[in-house]
């Protein structure tokens, strides 16, 4: 069998026969890939295929599965793609390093390593926009056609991207899981009209960032330094932490 056989779910598989171990290394260790990524090798599009079927099994709002991909490999296209990105970014990066403590070492990695793909992103073999067919400014009018009485923007840029992130997500996870690295990045959406005509896009289709992949080098990932559970999650009440054994 090939290690990129693709499981039909036909099968029925019980939760107690689940690896719990494995599925929360995967989890727990899908890293945002910007240095790691080996620029020189190959990936085959039955892979990329393989995971997109996957993704298309994350959860949508009335089942819609308003989600699209477009997937770029010609090196032209990934070449301006690029152009795009870092004169975007330039001014970003300004802003972020001129803000960021000089003593916040994991912001000035994050920095530097989001500057890295800059450079290096037309490189990278294999570009992947998720888009979705929903605009914001339609699911505006529609929620105000109920008249809600708040401000609705909010409410229609959720029921936008709510319907793509889980998807973008679940396709990530599963290009982890096959030892390809990717980082979900929104930069070039600065410039979406550019990109829209570069790529023959429809105009009453929202793009939703880009994901550069590739496969990964070095060891495997661990997991990241994040917050205590205690610091950002509160219960019945903003601000309320649970006390916890131990």
């Amino acid at each position: 069998m090939s290690r990129h056989h693709s499981h039909t779910g036909d099968e029925p598989v019980r939760i107690e026969d689940l690896d719990r171990r494995s599925i929360d290394h995967v989890l727990t260790t899908t890293r945002a890939v910007r240095r790691r990524l080996d620029l020189e090798r190959p990936v085959p599009l039955d892979v990329i295929d393989e995971c997109l079927d996957i993704a298309l099994q994350a959860p949508t709002g009335y089942n819609l599965q308003n989600w699209r991909w477009l997937v770029i490999t010609d090196p032209e296209t990934r070449e301006v793609l690029g152009e795009v990105y870092r004169r975007l970014l330039a001014p970003f990066v300004e802003k972020m390093e001129s803000e960021l403590p000089e003593d916040d070492e994991q912001s000035q990695k994050v920095a530097a390593s989001s500057q890295y793909l800059a450079e290096h992103l037309h490189e990278v073999p294999v570009h992947v926009i998720p888009c979705t067919t929903l605009q914001i400014e339609d699911e505006y009018e529609l929620w105000a056609s109920m008249e809600y009485e708040t401000d609705l923007w909010n409410m229609a840029a959720s029921s936008v991207y709510g319907e793509v992130w889980p998807a973008a997500w679940s396709f990530m996870l599963a290009l982890r899981s096959r030892g390809l690295g990717s980082s979900l990045t929104m930069i070039h959406l600065g410039a979406e009209p550019e990109v829209r005509d570069l790529l023959d896009i429809p105009e009453d289709v929202s793009q939703a960032g880009l994901i550069p992949v590739a496969y990964f080098e070095g060891e495997d990932f661990r997991r990241g330094t994040r917050r205590q559970l205690e610091e950002v999650a509160f219960y019945d009440r903003w601000g309320r932490s649970r006390e916890r054994d131990g």
